[in-house]
């Protein structure tokens, strides 16, 4: 990748992968913890398969293994709440959720990067953060996926500013894979020792952990939809964008990233409405907000091309300490 252009252009299509997500998560019936399980293998056993091809090493000698097995833990924490929040509301809203993770990059990436806050960042921000606040208002009946699938967007911001570090040290197969076999022994691990807490867990969070003990099957075992949906999920919508995901951060910011993520919940919502129908449409008011967030997508890219005509870069990780 050469150009910043050629790196937005790939994170669109990594984010329009990542739009159908929500829709195999509703698709697929198995429950929030056995979903993340499966797509979790399926992806790994992708990745290894690619890292073949590729003949990229994945080798377990690096000083960033322990980095990549701990972030692991932050994406299981991501997909465990945002297919939760799909379960407990719908697609649609849980993917909307999502956009609060510009906010969350605003004021995380900073501290990351050892920079100063950017105005523009924390008002665009803010902007989606409102575009948020109208959509909620409106979508009364949905308080607890909304709940749970804002803290799927801070995990969410809270990880991609963590890759943005690690891509400028290592290879971007070596680091998704090792981070997504990370979240599938992380969730072998949930699933095992579940059946002895899930009896005193209620409310939002016994929904997401309802009849979930134990591993799940194979997938040989699963309905036919269900094993097509695994597939598409763990390796077009996992797999590939992940990698590509990670790549891109070489040339664009973490923040960038994020706010471009945010075109995620509107290809969702499509989709869901194309399937669904009825069953996914949100208030009028709700896709005023949705318009919102959009705005502030090309209000990011107009202020990235003024800066590159002034010749002004975006900051290098690596010389900060």
């Amino acid at each position: 990748m050469r150009s910043r252009t050629q790196a937005l252009w790939l994170l669109h299509f990594t984010v329009f992968l990542w739009g159908f997500t929500g829709i195999f998560g509703k698709l697929i019936q198995q429950g929030t913890l056995h979903l993340v399980y499966t797509r979790t293998i399926i992806a790994t056993l992708g990745l290894a398969v690619a890292a073949a091809l590729m003949k990229r090493s994945l080798s377990w000698r690096t000083p960033k293994l322990g980095v990549y097995l701990l972030t692991g833990l932050i994406i299981a924490g991501h997909w465990i709440t945002f297919y939760g929040a799909i379960k407990i509301s719908t697609a649609s809203i849980a993917a909307a959720c999502l956009s609060t993770s510009t906010v969350f990059t605003a004021l995380l990436e900073p501290i990351w990067f050892k920079r100063r806050v950017r105005v523009y960042e924390v008002v665009l921000g803010l902007i989606v953060i409102g575009a948020l606040l109208l959509i909620f208002g409106l979508e009364t009946d949905s308080r607890w996926g909304i709940i749970v699938g804002v803290i799927s967007a801070l995990l969410s911001a809270w990880f991609n500013i963590i890759n943005a570090v690690l891509v400028h040290k290592d290879d971007p197969v070596r680091i998704s894979f090792y981070e997504i076999a990370s979240v599938a022994a992380i969730m072998g691990i949930i699933l095992v020792v579940l059946p002895m807490i899930s009896g005193s867990v209620g409310g939002g969070a016994g929904v997401l952990l309802a009849d979930q003990g134990g591993l799940p099957p194979p997938l040989w075992k699963l309905p036919t939809s269900d094993i097509v949906y695994h597939l598409l999920l763990g390796i077009a919508c996992t797999s590939l964008p992940f990698v590509t995901g990670i790549l891109v951060m070489r040339m664009l910011s973490a923040f960038t990233v994020m706010l471009t993520v945010n075109l995620e919940p509107v290809y969702t919502i499509i989709i869901a409405l194309i399937i669904w129908g009825e069953e996914e449409k949100l208030h009028a008011g709700s896709y005023a907000g949705i318009a919102l967030i959009l705005a502030c997508l090309v209000l990011n890219g107009w202020y990235h091309r003024r800066m590159t005509a002034k010749e002004v870069v975006e900051p290098d990780p690596l010389s900060h300490g």
